[in-house]
């Protein structure tokens, strides 16, 4: 099988992990060159996973049996396989472990190579067990802003059709893509603060409640752009000069994009940088590390990686970094912010880099790889092979990186309440702070 350039988390790891990928000791299976092409399509995906899948135990189930039984039925045809490959893997219980369609793995090919047909929006699943995808991010004058999609909104269905629990915003992502000119439909449930349509009464075209509505919109090519770089003031009445970087998602471009941004006229003379990493669902691991190499002095520890064997790789910044390291900075971090976000996230918090501002992120501490498949006509199969932990040592997993200064500090009333109130308010509205004295508003991000 060969590893297509959406397989970024391994791409400069290269043979260090691969070579620790061995598989589980059992009696070899049968050779699949005298399977029929359905049956051996679903005899590569077995192999694949299990030659790299990080838990050695396959979640306590009986792995070599399942081959057996999906290999060993009878298939029209490679889609008629598909139902099995997935219940196949159902048993590791493990949602980012997941087969994908031909359709799909090109959907998120194209996205890992920086361009896309689809309507121009950013997904992040919701917390487990609900399942699902928000909004958390509209490309502006893309369809979907031209249709009403706002940042918040969850998506319900797609084309009419209900969107199970299982499925990971990658393939709901799929489900939305297509080819240009066409035309989808998607129902979305507005967050409160989007819901126009309540406001003012108007819910026609909306489903009951008047907070889900149905957008139809045409698809079309969106470039996506992983970095956004601009000067700033710290305070509306200040003239302290920032550098400020929306990082939208990690691919192997974005750390040479992050460091032209620090070498450019907007990072001459700033005495702060803030990093907006909301939304940000991660992408490469790769991406993650060497832009946390850019902040950070020689030796300091970014992550550990560890495959199936448990042995931990370290991953360490080099080359002095982009900046001068007495710089402060500031990461500003949403729920939706997961991954390798987290991973260049805590890499400069825990070595004192940064100040981590927002709310608690999401919390995945596995890495995935992603194979295409020889057999089937060009589907693939997307499989947790490592997991990592941070410069401390944390396992990040459904626990998230805390916010030092929280988006909502409460208070109130008068005194040191009040003022923590203003920072509240400050933070809520979008502002970015690295200590509680201090916020930075949203308005005084000006270009």
């Amino acid at each position: 099988s060969s590893s297509s350039a959406a397989s970024d988390v391994y791409k400069r790891q290269g043979a260090a992990l691969a070579l620790a990928l061995a598989c589980v000791a059992r009696a070899p299976p049968p050779s699949d060159a005298a399977l029929a092409p359905p049956n051996a399509l679903v005899a590569e995906a077995w192999r694949v996973v299990d030659r790299g899948y990080v838990e050695r135990t396959f979640n306590g189930v009986d792995w070599f049996a399942l081959r057996q039984a999906r290999v060993g039925a009878k298939y029209g045809s490679a889609e008629d396989a598909y139902p099995a490959i997935r219940s196949m893997l159902a048993p590791l219980d493990d949602r980012f472990t997941r087969f994908l369609t031909p359709a799909q793995y090109a959907s998120i090919d194209s996205a890992a190579r920086g361009g896309v047909v689809g309507v121009g929006i950013e997904l992040a699943p919701l917390p487990e067990p609900a399942g699902g995808v928000r909004v958390t991010r509209v490309i502006e004058a893309g369809p979907a802003e031209r249709a009403g999609v706002r940042a918040g909104d969850v998506i319900v269905r797609v084309d009419q059709q209900e969107l199970p629990p299982a499925l990971t915003a990658d393939e709901i992502a799929a489900q939305i893509r297509g080819p240009p000119g066409s035309r989808v439909v998607l129902t979305v449930r507005h967050a409160p603060a989007n819901d126009a349509a309540a406001a003012s009464g108007d819910t026609a075209g909306t489903d009951a409640g008047a907070s889900v509505a149905n957008l139809e919109m045409a698809r079309e090519a969106v470039k996506l752009t992983s970095v956004r770089a601009f000067g700033a003031r710290l305070s509306a009445a200040s003239e302290r000069p920032a550098l400020v970087l929306e990082i939208r998602s990690f691919s192997s471009e974005t750390p040479s994009q992050v460091e032209a941004a620090l070498r450019s006229a907007d990072a001459r003379g700033a005495r702060a940088i803030v990093v907006d990493l909301r939304g940000n669902g991660g992408g490469s691991l790769q991406g993650g590390i060497d832009a946390a190499r850019l902040f950070l002095p020689d030796g300091a520890t970014i992550v550990s990686v560890a495959d199936r064997t448990g042995v931990p790789r370290v991953f360490a910044a080099e080359n002095g970094g982009a900046i001068e390291l007495n710089i402060p900075v500031t990461l500003l971090v949403n729920r939706d912010t997961a991954s390798a976000a987290e991973v260049f996230a805590a890499a400069l918090a825990e070595n004192g880099r940064a100040t981590i501002v927002g709310e608690r992120t999401y919390g995945k501490g596995i890495i995935q790889t992603l194979v295409k498949l020889e057999q089937g006509g060009g589907g693939g199969v997307a499989f947790t092979t490592a997991r990592y932990r941070t410069p401390r040592g944390n396992d990040i997993n459904r626990a998230g990186l805390p916010a030092a200064l929280a988006a909502a500090d409460g208070g109130g009333g008068g005194g040191a309440g009040a003022e923590r109130g203003e920072q509240s308010a400050c933070l809520r509205s979008g502002g970015v702070g690295r200590a509680a004295a201090e916020c930075v508003p949203a308005a005084a991000l000006v270009q």
